[in-house]
């Protein structure tokens, strides 16, 4: 099932964002620069590639001001300058404008119409500090199909848990009743049990360290005949070639220790990815094992799950986009509150970009970056403007 993108509504963006005060964590006096106007002309500096350096946002959006301008239909503004613009985007309320993004950009999302999302973390990495190993993280929800980015909380990585940020964040949006996809990191009980009492499934990484529940399956008889099973077909690239073989076991055979009992675990995934050269010559053989809620009685249930493990990696293909695309490793910045907006503003790029199914983001990028007018024109279309 394919999520549906949030329906347009008669207010722009633009004007969501000056019609909330809570925005603005500036004090009332001195106000000089419409906070929602300098969010704006960041967002399409992104649209035209100039990522990845604060000062060539800044140049873009100070030599395309007054093309901004006319189209808001605003007079009497100033273009922010550039030490003023680090210190006025620390001062956005970062919790209000994500709900005021996931609002008007994110998804529809239904009990009776549940949809797969993966759920992974990402490392801002140029926030990370030179005596540090860790900076600001962003936790990510993205729809399998269409890679829609559907919710994002951030952390502190040297301070604070991934896991607990992630449980919230679905919590926030409302996900728990979906179907979900995560890494081994979160195979805990607080979080799988929620998704499962919530009505949603879960299909999460299962890995050595969990001995507890890997070792009575692992290596045991109980995975010698399987449920269900499907071979992909081997797919060329890369100069090799590659084949999955998936199988599914229901998880009734051995007991579930009692942290795990109220989790609603059913069902084991075995993924199996043989790497070939192209003459034929094993390079590799990889085994990876997966958890669910989901019962499994035909073989289409157990090729939802297979087609899920395989899915999971659409976030992957988020995060590239953001790195290579929106160059966003290369932006640096030693405050976490720029670090942050910024990667919301990404959000907007990518999803209103996905939107659109645009097939190449860097040709449509540089064609915005070429015609201005034309950028305008997309962005007005899209009530952004």
């Amino acid at each position: 099932m394919t999520p549906f993108p949030c329906q347009p509504q008669n207010t722009s963006f633009f004007q969501l964002l000056k019609q909330t005060p809570q925005l603005d964590g500036r004090d009332s006096r001195g106000k000089y620069h419409c906070i929602a106007l300098v969010i704006t002309g960041l967002t399409l500096a992104l649209c035209c590639g100039r990522d990845g350096n604060l000062s060539s946002l800044h140049r873009h959006m100070a030599n395309h001001f007054d093309d901004l301008c006319r189209v808001l239909q605003l007079t009497n503004q100033r273009v922010v300058s550039r030490p003023q613009l680090p210190r006025l985007l620390a001062k956005v309320n970062g919790i209000v404008f994500a709900d005021l993004l996931f609002q008007r950009f994110g998804l529809v999302l239904t009990l009776q119409q549940q949809a797969w999302f993966a759920l992974d973390g990402k490392e801002l990495r140029g926030s990370i500090e030179p005596a540090n190993k860790r900076g600001q993280a962003c936790v990510s929800v993205v729809a399998h199909r269409g890679e829609a980015i559907a919710g994002q909380a951030y952390y502190n990585g040297t301070k604070e848990s991934e896991r607990p940020v992630a449980t919230q964040l679905l919590a926030d949006t409302g996900m728990h009743n979906q179907k979900i996809t995560l890494d081994a990191l979160h195979l805990i009980p607080l979080t799988i049990k929620t998704i499962h009492e919530k009505g949603g499934l879960y299909l999460v990484g299962l890995k050595a360290n969990q001995q507890i529940l890997y070792r009575p399956w692992v290596g045991s008889s109980s995975v010698k005949v399987a449920d269900y099973d499907r071979a992909d077909k081997p797919e060329r690239g890369h100069g090799r070639i590659a084949q999955r073989s998936y199988s599914c076991f229901a998880m009734n055979r051995h007991p579930l220790a009692l942290r795990w009992q109220t989790s609603g675990m059913q069902t084991l995934v075995r993924v199996v990815r043989v790497r070939q050269s192209l003459a034929g010559l094993e390079l590799s053989r990889e085994t990876s094992y997966f958890v669910s809620n989901a019962l499994v009685n035909q073989q289409g249930q157990a090729d939802e799950l297979f087609d899920a493990v395989r899915q999971h990696w659409r976030i992957e293909t988020m995060h590239h986009r953001q790195d290579v695309s929106l160059s966003e490793d290369r932006f640096r910045s030693s405050q976490a509150a720029v670090s942050r907006l910024l990667s919301s503003l990404r959000s907007i790029v990518l999803n209103v970009l996905g939107q659109d199914k645009v097939k190449n983001m860097v040709a449509r990028m540089e064609e915005f970056a070429d015609k201005f007018h034309v950028l305008l024109q997309f962005m007005t279309l899209k009530n952004v403007l």
